[in-house]
């Protein structure tokens, strides 16, 4: 096990948790440059292609959510790598307009979200 995964283990047990610090690592261990921002809103968290930014709450109820948020974020921030920010918001946005077109909710029920979702999900084990 690396010297980071090590440390995020046991870091994540002392009584306050530094979301920045923890996420901006997160972020580089995934080899991307995004910007973690701490935010207000209610939205758990929240990927800006335009501008490379992951902006989060500034708590949550458990570690795991936190971890499952940042994890779902650095999806879609790798998405946008791969594809190019252009291509991944037209792409993102036809999604969005398909499932509402279908009747469905055009954030929840969107194929990239549900993508990045499951990276969250398969991505969590080296976390915790």
């Amino acid at each position: 096990m690396g010297k980071f995964k090590k440390m995020m283990k046991s870091s994540f047990l002392l009584e306050r948790v530094d979301y920045q610090q923890n996420a901006e690592e997160l972020v580089r261990q995934y080899g991307l440059k995004s910007k973690v921002k701490i935010g207000t809103g209610k939205n758990y968290g929240e990927y800006v292609p335009e501008t490379d930014t992951i902006t989060l709450r500034p708590s949550y109820k458990s570690i795991k959510d936190f971890f499952m948020t940042v994890l779902h974020e650095i999806g879609h921030a790798l998405d946008a790598k791969r594809l190019g920010v252009k291509k991944y918001i037209k792409k993102y946005t036809q999604a969005g307009t398909m499932a509402q077109y279908d009747g469905l909710d055009p954030h929840d029920d969107n194929k990239w979200e549900e993508k990045a979702e499951r990276f969250a999900e398969k991505e969590i084990s080296k976390w915790m």
